[in-house]
C-alpha cells in the first residue's frame, strides 16, 4: 500500500516525527474541535517554572504544528489582537485531520463557526481543561470524560419516534470512596426556559430506558451550567414545577462553582 502524501512528505513520515505531547495536543483538539493557546497551554505546558515560559514553549511547538500543516487557526481571536499569540484559536488542519481519521470516515469540511457556535464549543473546552487541572491536583480521579457526539446516546422515546440525548459532556470522577457520573449542560443564555425543560424532559425519558443505568451502574445526574444566579433560579422554579420530573435528576449552577460541586461527594 502506498502512503498517502501531503506535498512531498507521507502522512507515515509526519506521524514518525510527533512526539507523545504533539500527539496529545492533536487528539484534544480532534475531540474539542476548537483551542485556545491558553487551554493547550493550561493542559500541556503547565510544569514551566512560570506561565510566560509556558505560553513561549506552547507556541513553538503549535507553530511547528502550523508549519506542517497539522493545525491550523482561525482568523478570528479571543480576546483581540492585543493578546498576542494567547488569542489564537486552533483546529486541525489537513495533515492533523489525516492523522487523525478512521479509515473509510469522511474528512471534516472546514468552515468557519459562528461566533455563537464557537462561544458554545470553546466553554465545553473551558469545562474540560478545568477538570483537568483539578485532576492534576489530586482533588479527585477523573475516570472519563466523552465531549458532545462522544457522549451522545440514541435512544426510543415514549412516543415511539428515534431520538438522541446530546449532552455537552459525560464525566465520571471519584476516589477510592465512590464513583460519580454526571452529564454536563453548558448553557450562555441563548436558548429559553422552555428549550432547557424539554431538554430536562429528554433526560428524563433517556432515565426511563435504563440504558443509562446499564452502562454505569446509576443514571448519571445532569448539571446545568448557567451564566448567572438569576437565570439558575428561573430554571430550578421550571423544573421544580413540572411534576413528571424528578427533583433529584438535575442540578443549577453557576459557572464559578463547577469544579466545586463535582468536587463534593454523591449523598
Amino acid at each position: 500500500m502506498v502512503a498517502k502524501r501531503v506535498g512531498c512528505v507521507s502522512i507515515k513520515q509526519v506521524a514518525s516525527h510527533l512526539s507523545e505531547r504533539d500527539w496529545a495536543i492533536i487528539q484534544f483538539i480532534r475531540q474539542h474541535r476548537y483551542a485556545t493557546t491558553v487551554h493547550i497551554r493550561r493542559c500541556f505546558f503547565s510544569p514551566h517554572a512560570s506561565q510566560s515560559a509556558g505560553t513561549r514553549a506552547c507556541v513553538r511547538v503549535l507553530d511547528r504544528l502550523l508549519s506542517k500543516r497539522i493545525l491550523t487557526r482561525l482568523e478570528r481571536r479571543i480576546g483581540g489582537v492585543r493578546h498576542g499569540s494567547a488569542s489564537f484559536v486552533w483546529c486541525l488542519d489537513v495533515v492533523g485531520d489525516r492523522l487523525t481519521r478512521i479509515d473509510n470516515t469522511s474528512r471534516r469540511r472546514f468552515h468557519e463557526p459562528s461566533v455563537t457556535f464557537l462561544t458554545h464549543t470553546l466553554a465545553i473546552t473551558e469545562m474540560h481543561v478545568q477538570l483537568y487541572e483539578a485532576a492534576s491536583t489530586c482533588v479527585y480521579r477523573l475516570d472519563q470524560v466523552e465531549v458532545e457526539t462522544e457522549a451522545w446516546r440514541a435512544y426510543v422515546a415514549p412516543s415511539g419516534a428515534k431520538a438522541i440525548l446530546k449532552p455537552d459532556l459525560m464525566v465520571s470522577i471519584g476516589s477510592d470512596e465512590y464513583v460519580d457520573h454526571w452529564y454536563v449542560e453548558i448553557d450562555l443564555g441563548t436558548e429559553s426556559i422552555p428549550v432547557l425543560l424539554r431538554k430536562c424532559r429528554g433526560y428524563d425519558d433517556y432515565r426511563r430506558t435504563g440504558r443509562a443505568q446499564a452502562e454505569h451502574g446509576v443514571f448519571p445526574r445532569v448539571l446545568w451550567v448557567l451564566p448567572d444566579t438569576g437565570r439558575v433560579k428561573r430554571l430550578e422554579a421550571a423544573i421544580s414545577a413540572e411534576p413528571s420530573l424528578p427533583s433529584s435528576m438535575s442540578r443549577c449552577i453557576v459557572v464559578d462553582e463547577f469544579i466545586a460541586t463535582l468536587c463534593d461527594p454523591p449523598s
